[in-house]
């Protein structure tokens, strides 16, 4: 690559803003004329085929993925689109969040045009096809995951009368997406340094490829890559948890692959999107539930956190799982790190900011800690998304092991891994405190509720909560406030302030029906359509 490419994490925001791909019918499956950006005299140096295959990466997780966590039971959203995906109130008007073949199209353009580039280098060539590979399987597992069978473009379509597709089956889709990935995984590097940082490796790579099949029941290929990707010895968890969400922990040894930031280029929005108004300057527009907060266990693993002796009404927050004050400030909790105001206390009874009900308040009374940037003093923020950590692959790990055979002392030591790095006692330990019994159905129960907390504030749990099947359980009826009513010791009652609360609702949620499992369609695309393309079943 030459020297005067810039930087992944800066090219990003550049190819965001620059590379515009023309007049955009997405209901024709995004087909539109490529003259733009792939006629000859586009594909004209390495750097050019750089370039296009960079701006793939803006297909990837960034920043505004964290929404899906407002569609699950961990969180809460003032933002109108998520909060009706999150009380299942969505209908095929606003479904088409995810439902974009732009990235196909872009990628079957690369394909076919970077033979054409004059002197390239043959690796180089072969690295960048990977790295195009890598973001197409992931579009169309994401497709799929939420839309079930779908058209599936593997060409770049240059006539609009080929452009309406039936849909092809999820499973077969699927099996494309890991060819895919095992092509890419073949011709890309284990680690990258200087301005290649942020590039797609064969880890990152593999841990895709480990969650889209352990998303599809792929139990035996989802573990058998895991334990390749562990025994590479590149990957290691961060010793800090809260730490690593920060910009300490991007690039590092857990993070496989992230979605960069820059202050000058391309900034994230983490901040508004989770802050505290009065902490953070933030906006407070997705926030944890309160039933999130009540599922951490106490610090000495029992759970509920009440069974413990140590346990006090009067402060509910205090000696519990340190991850819980690693991902959500409560009330009461002191933020060392407050940006525009000398309050450092967080209070969504009294602070006029981030009271609970107001303009930019809280909607349950807590706030998210984890991902906000606590180094920059501005609306903005420049850590990275982990989009892909080695936790989550051990935890994938454990899950379809399990699934496979059931305890085992290697499903057992890779948990507490986890549970080390978090200061919490040891997966045996906890059984035992619990009188839990140590059978697959047991240690199946204990790894999704651990994947809840470790994975917290990173929009994973919505789609545990529609592979397991868990919505009738947990999206379906009142959301609650936090509940007071001893008072937190910590906040002070001078000068007029309360430190009591009573649960109240705050929405209600109703997935009540088997269709929530699948997103309908969007009607715009089923009307573009000459009859061929028709909406999901349940959706009908």
């Amino acid at each position: 690559m030459s020297n005067q490419m810039i930087k992944l994490t800066q090219l990003l925001g550049v190819m965001a803003l620059c590379i515009m791909t023309g007049a955009c019918n997405k209901n024709m499956l995004d087909h539109v004329p490529l003259n733009q950006i792939t006629d000859e005299t586009y594909w004209q140096s390495s750097e050019d085929a750089v370039m296009f295959a960079t701006r793939m990466y803006t297909f990837m997780p960034q920043d505004n993925f964290v929404y899906y966590e407002g569609m699950s039971d961990n969180g809460i959203s003032n933002d109108p689109t998520t909060k009706r995906f999150g009380n299942s109130t969505q209908d095929p008007t606003i479904s088409g969040k995810e439902w974009n073949y732009s990235p196909m199209r872009q990628a079957f353009s690369f394909f076919e045009h970077v033979d054409q580039v004059p002197g390239m280098d043959v690796n180089l060539k072969k690295r960048l096809i990977a790295e195009v590979k890598f973001v197409l399987a992931y579009r169309y597992f994401i497709m799929t995951t939420l839309y079930g069978d779908i058209p599936f473009v593997n060409s770049l379509i240059k006539d609009p009368n080929e452009a309406d597709l039936p849909k092809t089956a999820k499973s077969e889709i699927i099996k494309n997406v890991i060819q895919w990935l095992d092509e890419a995984a073949a011709d890309l590097p284990q680690s990258y340094t200087g301005a290649d940082l942020g590039r797609a490796t064969k880890g990152a790579v593999m841990a895709l490829k480990i969650r889209v099949c352990l998303y599809n029941e792929q139990f035996s290929q989802a573990a058998t890559t895991a334990r390749e990707l562990m025994a590479m010895k590149t990957y290691s968890l961060y010793p800090n948890y809260y730490n690593f969400f920060q910009k300490d922990g991007d690039y590092s040894a857990e993070d496989i692959w992230s979605f960069g930031y820059t202050l000058s280029v391309k900034q994230n929005s983490l901040r508004d999107i989770l802050g505290s108004q009065a902490l953070m300057n933030g906006r407070n527009i997705l926030g944890p539930t309160a039933e999130l907060v009540d599922d951490y266990e106490s610090k000495n693993g029992y759970y509920p956190f009440t069974k413990d002796p140590a346990y006090k009404s009067t402060d509910p927050f205090g000696n519990r799982d340190p991850r819980l004050r690693g991902t959500i400030l409560c009330p009461g909790d002191i933020f060392p790190y407050p940006f525009f105001s000398n309050i450092n206390q967080y209070d969504p009874f009294n602070n006029a900011g981030d009271r609970i009900g107001g303009d930019l308040g809280s909607r349950a009374g807590f706030s998210w800690a984890k991902n906000v940037d606590r180094y920059d003093y501005v609306r903005s923020g420049t850590n990275n998304w982990k989009a892909f950590r080695y936790a989550e692959v051990l935890l994938n790990f454990a899950e379809a092991q399990n699934e496979i055979s059931g305890p085992s002392n290697e499903v057992i030591a890779v948990l507490n891994q986890i549970r080390t790095r978090a200061n919490m006692p040891s997966v045996v330990q906890t059984f035992a405190l619990n009188g839990w019994a140590m059978n697959q159905s047991g240690l199946r129960t204990f790894i999704r509720h651990e994947r809840r907390i470790e994975l917290a504030g990173e929009g994973l749990r919505y789609f545990d909560i529609l592979r397991w099947k868990l919505g009738e359980q947990v999206l379906q009826g009142p959301i609650y406030t936090v509940h007071a009513p001893d008072g937190i010791a910590s906040i002070s009652t001078e000068n007029g302030h309360k430190n009591k609360y009573l649960k109240t609702v705050v929405d209600t949620r109703y997935f009540n029906n088997p269709k929530f499992y699948v997103w309908p369609i969007p009607q715009s695309a089923i009307d573009a359509s000459k009859g061929v393309l028709v909406q999901n079943p349940l959706w009908k």
